[in-house]
């Protein structure tokens, strides 16, 4: 026997990556669709956050649009001796719906 026999072996079985068996690279190839399907996810994930700030805004604008325009049909309806007292009671229905949406919202977060 020589001293470079390699008793047989093959030279693939001794390069300097270690053997590599099916399950290895099965998961090597579920870990790359894990990673691809992670990707989406966040991509999907950005763009439903993108759609709902939109929609926060357009909200916003309408409310605010309603809020000026039952004001003005306020001023245009009701006498000019009431107007203050409708005022009112229109602005607390409007504060306590906000603080009603808030504590949900809240509940939901925490």
């Amino acid at each position: 026997m020589s001293d470079d026999d390699t008793g047989g072996a093959t030279e693939a079985q001794h390069d300097d990556e270690p053997f590599e068996s099916p399950a290895q690279r099965r998961n090597d190839d579920e870990d790359d669709e894990t990673a691809a399907s992670n990707t989406g996810q966040r991509v999907i994930d950005a763009l439903q956050w993108a759609a709902f700030a939109m929609l926060i805004l357009v909200a916003l604008i309408a409310t605010l649009q309603f809020y000026f325009a039952a004001s003005n049909a306020i001023r245009n309806f009701v006498t000019p001796d009431y107007r203050p007292l409708f005022q009112a009671i229109f602005n607390l229905v409007i504060l306590l719906a906000s603080a009603l949406g808030l504590s949900v919202l809240v509940r939901r977060i925490t």
